[in-house]
């Protein structure tokens, strides 16, 4: 049996639909029995349970022969202490998977997560890596990917406000963009495979490089804008923005920290692109797919 945490996210809920498509037995995890049915209906064992409860938790994963690990966030609930939500979601996890005698985990880490600081909220996922790897007995593997192409959702409605492009990070600097979809493809692919021993680490480069400016150009000619172009917001800018989606002070930091540290390259990868690291979703077909029906639902 596989047990998915966080199975209701964007990556979780494809690891656990690849394994399901692929006959093996799984458990989600989630915090919401209603949105974990639609698992439900497709034969996985549903496991409420929040995700700071050890005990549920040591419950979920006994039994397993392999667990996904990701740090779900919630902006909400951690707007004074992100880094301590974190936390406390890994001192459940840890003991947890010891009590379960697991053997094997994938995590949902990040690029950047070589950093112990000055990276935002992905400071918390070098915390997870190290963690589980104290954990003896565990064989596991940590998936680095790059920068989500979903983050550029946040696009859809500067574009209909501003007619532009817009955010904190610099024009000209390249990122690995990557979808999730991906992201949880190769999670999946490498639970069915549990070809890994001991403590690895794998990134994720995605399907690209690409500046600011070359998303909002490959939006631009989606939306039938082709003079889209993109503007680096200050940091006032971007504050008083997240203020107004009623983002605390505290993760507003946090946001300007990571911008920084990629604008900066102090968030890069660590291995040269390869076959094996670059995954089949280009930005385009990211953006014909997923954003463009996105952006004309807005539109209307």
């Amino acid at each position: 049996m596989y047990v998915i945490t966080g199975a209701t996210s964007r990556t979780g809920s494809v690891v656990a639909n690849y394994l399901i498509e692929k006959g093996q037995q799984v458990r989600v995890l989630g915090r919401d029995a209603e949105r974990l049915a639609t698992f439900a209906d497709k034969g996985a064992d549903v496991f409420v349970a929040e995700p700071a409860d050890q005990a549920a938790l040591t419950e979920a994963f006994t039994g397993a022969k392999a667990v996904y690990v990701m740090l779900q966030p919630n902006y909400i609930a951690t707007s004074n202490n992100f880094r301590a939500y974190q936390d406390r979601i890994m001192d459940a996890i840890m003991p947890a998977l010891e009590k379960a005698t697991v053997k094997y985990a994938v995590s949902l880490s990040s690029w950047g997560a070589d950093k112990h600081e000055g990276t935002g909220p992905v400071a918390g996922l070098h915390q997870l890596e190290q963690r589980l790897n104290r954990i003896a007995g565990l064989n596991v593997l940590h998936i680095r990917p790059g920068y989500f192409m979903e983050n550029t959702f946040s696009q859809v409605d500067n574009i209909l406000a501003r007619h532009t492009a817009a955010g904190p990070f610099s024009p000209n600097v390249k990122f690995p963009f990557i979808a999730t979809q991906d992201v949880g493809f190769a999670a999946g692919e490498a639970l069915l495979k549990l070809d890994f021993q001991g403590k690895q680490i794998r990134e994720l480069h995605g399907n690209q490089d690409l500046t600011m400016l070359e998303v909002a150009t490959i939006i631009g000619k989606a939306i039938q804008h082709p003079g889209l172009t993109y503007v680096q917001d200050s940091k006032e800018k971007t504050r008083q923005d997240l203020l107004d989606l009623n983002f605390s002070e505290h993760i507003i930091q946090l946001i300007l920290e990571v911008a920084d540290a990629m604008n900066a390259g102090h968030i890069q990868m660590l291995n040269p692109r390869s076959a094996d690291n670059s995954t089949p979703i280009s930005y385009e077909r990211f953006v014909n797919e997923t954003l463009l029906p996105l952006y004309k639902l807005k539109k209307q």
